[in-house]
């Protein structure tokens, strides 16, 4: 099982054993989450969507774009750290195990969706990333070309 990063526009270029775990505060409507029509999976994931503490503190017009500088994403930073990690790694496991009986996958991976590219640096990926890293995992951001 491999974790990436991943925005919502890839979705579609996914593989039937990526599985997206939506990270973002809602989904696109062009996008609502389940399994679509090619049999790819995009599932709900609270713990990783930007909580109460993260409210009313982007407008989307971040100058510049730096995102240490950034309150929003620092507040999210702040949130992730509050994740018990382990419990969080089990409960992905189980979600693993359950779609692989499911589905009759020999394994699936996830990737975590946020809205923008990964150019942008304005973006909930980077304190996903640090977050991920801190804990012992080496994410990758999911490129189409690699499948």
């Amino acid at each position: 099982m491999k974790i990436y990063t991943s925005y919502w526009a890839m979705v579609r270029h996914f593989p039937k054993t990526l599985v997206g775990l939506n990270t973002t505060v809602w989904p696109p409507k062009w996008r609502p989450l389940g399994k679509d029509a090619n049999g790819v999976i995009v599932i709900d994931c609270p713990p990783l969507k930007p909580g109460p503490t993260c409210e009313g503190l982007c407008n989307g017009k971040c100058l510049p774009r730096h995102p240490q500088d950034c309150e929003f994403l620092n507040a999210y930073q702040r949130q992730l750290d509050e994740i018990n990690f382990e419990k969080f790694m089990n409960s992905l496991q189980k979600l693993h195990d359950k779609i692989c009986a499911e589905e009759g996958y020999d394994d699936v991976d996830f990737a975590l969706i946020v809205f923008e590219t990964p150019q942008n640096n304005c973006s909930e990926r980077l304190p996903l990333w640090i977050w991920l890293q801190m804990n012992g995992v080496d994410p990758q951001e999911f490129n189409k070309l690699d499948i």
